[in-house]
């Protein structure tokens, strides 16, 4: 099949009627236009991009990272941007042998988002029962990170989630085992000398604290976002009926994680440029207790020194703590958006009905540091929002809380520097935004925000008009034409909840 009748079936009717120029809008005209993928000077760098080429700095940035003797490759998503005070640009994928850079990813590793379907359809959530479906799960988030909720965590089993993931925590929320199974790598990483690691490698305080497990799976803060969505297209019927999915379906989006203790253990072993000034004393203090009679030189340039990038090599003393911080941080994650996955389908019952199912279809990361395969061998592969792919899996790209989502299926048929994929287009979008390229498509969405806690209280509700897609289409069109996904169902933006 070529290319373009690809291109087509994936995105439907519209796309059939003018291939060839939507493809060339959607990898670039002109100078812009990158053959499938286009390469920097370096062979292990690649860009893809969704139109525009990225600017000069972030070329730079790019070429410096890939020019480290211990990056394998660089792999530059559509969405690519830089955000403040962050070490590396998002929409980023680095491979490095032997070596471990945590400012390759975000501190707040294993952030991740999921889809929960429903057997709801679009006629039965009015923006009233969006609004009370809201209520209902907001009233069981805690209103600050020492505040226990419905969900919260144990001291014994924080200590499980942290060595086994997502396993330890299922019938604490009555999930059923396949919630797991849905989730990256079967919801657990393998905490290298697992059974010390936990004491060894978490500060103590941190272990007993309730700091790190009371509030569990219901901030919507920030960038994060609880959302009721509607499939508004299926662009691959098989796969969308083998998923249980159909046109005008229900589904809920969520965007969070992964839990306080995941980035607090994690600012333990390198020195950030996002950390809070109000946060570094009593940091600086729980390092030097936690490290203590290993504070040598070398472990105080690793751990205390702002480096930018830190290279740990992945087999020694240094890089086993390191791998045993990560793993116990994306451990904690699954657990955390698991308790999520609960709160949506206990919401559900509460407001609506208890005859309302609530599954789980996938959960994916886009901060990770995973060992994968990698020619003959092996590489750690940094993601900074951006996910793994997994040949024959869902895929989730967001959209905004006015721009249509997608889910699409992972074909990665090329080769392992390519198996990464944008979690969102959200820079894509605000461009077009900006430039006034953002019509309406018909229909409004429902937006409420909310003060978190039992007390919580609204602080407003709005409703805003749905607008067009194409900013998406684009990047979806670029994984497309690159063999790395392709669209299954589009979903449009029913009610958005921030707290």
């Amino acid at each position: 099949m070529s290319r373009q009748r690809v291109f087509a079936a994936g995105l439907g009717a519209r796309v059939a009627e003018r291939p060839d120029s939507l493809v060339r809008d959607a990898v670039g005209t002109g100078a812009e236009r990158p053959a499938r993928v286009a390469r920097a000077a370096t062979t292990r760098l690649h860009v893809l991009t969704a139109g525009t080429r990225p600017n000069p700095a972030l070329s730079a940035k790019l070429e410096a990272i890939a020019a480290l003797p211990f990056v394998e490759h660089v792999l530059a998503l559509p969405d690519l941007h830089q955000k403040d005070r962050m070490e590396v640009p998002s929409s980023l994928a680095i491979a490095t042998r032997d070596t471990i850079v945590p400012e390759f990813t975000s501190v707040a590793v294993n952030d991740g988002m999921g889809v929960v379907v429903t057997n709801l359809e679009a006629r039965d959530m009015t923006p009233e029962r969006i609004e009370r479906f809201f209520a209902q799960i907001n009233a069981h988030s805690a209103s600050h990170f020492l505040d226990s909720n419905r969900y919260s965590l144990s001291a014994r089993e924080l200590r499980a989630a942290a060595l086994e993931g997502g396993r330890a925590v299922l019938a604490r929320y009555g999930l059923p085992p396949q919630a797991a199974d849905r989730m990256e790598w079967g919801g657990r990483m393998l905490v290298p000398r697992g059974e010390e690691a936990f004491s060894a490698a978490v500060p103590g305080w941190l272990r007993s604290s309730p700091l790190g497990r009371c509030e569990m799976g219901l901030n919507f803060g920030g960038n994060h976002f609880l959302e009721v969505q509607s499939v508004d297209a299926v662009l691959d019927a098989w796969t969308a009926a083998r998923w249980g999915i159909a046109r005008n379906q229900v589904v809920i989006m969520y965007h969070l994680g992964p839990g306080p203790f995941s980035g607090t253990l994690l600012h333990h072993y390198s020195r950030r440029s996002n950390l809070k000034g109000s946060r570094r004393p009593l940091l600086f203090v729980s390092k030097l207790l936690l490290h203590g009679s290993r504070v040598t030189r070398r472990t105080w340039s690793l751990h205390f020194r702002r480096n930018g990038w830190t290279p740990f090599a992945a087999d020694s003393d240094e890089g086993v703590r390191i791998r045993q911080a990560l793993a116990m941080a994306t451990n904690f994650g699954f657990a955390y958006r698991l308790a999520t996955v609960a709160a949506i389908r206990d919401a559900l019952h509460d407001a609506l009905s208890t005859q309302v199912r609530a599954e789980l279809l996938c959960d994916i990361a886009h901060n990770s540091v995973f060992e994968e395969p990698w020619g003959a061998g092996s590489a750690w592969v940094a993601r900074h929002n951006a996910c793994r792919v997994t040949r024959g899996g869902p895929a989730i790209v967001a959209g905004s809380s006015d721009v249509p989502s997608y889910l699409g299926r992972a074909t990665a048929v090329g080769p392992p520097q390519l198996h990464s994929h944008d979690h969102g287009a959200g820079h894509l979008i605000e461009v077009s935004r900006r430039s006034g390229r953002l019509p309406r498509a018909g229909g409004f969405t429902t937006r409420v925000s909310m003060s978190r806690g039992r007390q919580g209280r609204v602080r407003f509700v709005s409703r805003a008009p749905v607008l067009v897609s194409e900013p998406v289409d684009r990047l979806m069109t670029c994984f497309a034409l690159n063999d790395v996904m392709q669209p299954v169902v589009r979903l449009r933006p029913a009610g958005t909840l921030k707290n």
